[in-house]
């Protein structure tokens, strides 16, 4: 038998052997958890996080999260949910789900009433609970209505949120006007994100203003926006700078000056 292959075979069986003492480390781990004896579990489980191990880093996630066997650590809890629902484990990205949850929770019984009773930036983040099931169960419908309610009362980040609610059908129809309405609203008040979203409208020819063309239009606010941070619109702006003509160009460049005398210094 030659050195190399000699060599590879006692790789392999050490790798098998490593292997096989991982899985016993995690059986024994699991089974001490479940048996509520935690010393073991973390005894066994912990080292196994060094390998990257993802069930052992749900487990001794959980130990930290819930002071079990160990002193609670809600930051390293945490860190471990994150670092293996990054990488796809379902059981991690479900724990990490429950405990954000819980926070969203107490946070729900500052902000209902709040939001009851008138609030514009209670009513706000009542909407967005509701829209992505932030410690209640998702309800477009009713995320819209809190938007609504916000949006009236002038407050820019629900005027975009309504914008968007329009925009995407997202608890009410699908409607261009009224998202350009909106969006339209917090853009001119300084808002990237509706300048985004007002933009990517226009580009789309969903936009109502017929003043100039309509990718000169989404240039314009996709420049502001991209200016003030939102890098989603160099795509789209990159297409649209394809379709405009040197002339063309120009006139978006000389808009989007334009628009950020009007809607983004005043607010900086």
């Amino acid at each position: 038998m030659s050195k190399k292959l000699l060599l590879a075979i006692t790789g392999l069986l050490l790798t098998l052997n490593t292997a096989s003492a991982y899985a016993a480390s995690l059986a024994k781990g699991l089974k001490a958890f479940e048996a509520k004896d935690y010393s073991t579990a973390m005894n066994e489980l912990k080292p196994l996080i060094n390998d990257n191990n993802l069930d052992a880093m749900n487990i001794v996630g959980q130990m930290y999260e819930f002071g079990l066997g160990v002193e609670a650590d809600e930051k390293a809890a945490v860190k471990l949910y994150n670092r293996c629902s990054a990488q796809g484990h379902l059981d991690c990205v479900n724990s990490l789900r429950a405990y954000k949850n819980k926070g969203y929770k107490v946070e729900l019984k500052t902000v209902e009433p709040a939001a009851e009773s008138g609030d514009a930036i209670a009513q706000n983040r009542l909407g967005e609970m509701y829209e992505f099931g932030y410690g209640v169960k998702r309800d477009a419908s009713e995320a819209f209505q809190w938007y609504t309610l916000a949006a009236d009362q002038g407050l820019v980040v629900a005027q975009h949120n309504l914008g968007r609610a329009y925009n995407f059908g997202t608890g009410v129809k699908q409607d261009f006007t009224m998202a350009e309405k909106w969006y339209r609203n917090a853009a001119e008040q300084g808002h990237m994100d509706a300048m985004f979203f007002l933009g990517a409208l226009y580009s789309n020819n969903h936009g109502a203003e017929e003043d100039q063309q309509t990718n000169i239009i989404a240039y314009a606010w996709l420049q502001n926006a991209l200016e003030l941070g939102n890098q989603t619109a160099t795509a789209i702006q990159s297409r649209i700078v394809m379709k405009l003509s040197d002339a063309e160009l120009e006139q978006a460049k000389a808009l989007a000056a334009e628009y950020k005398n009007k809607f983004v210094v005043p607010f900086k």
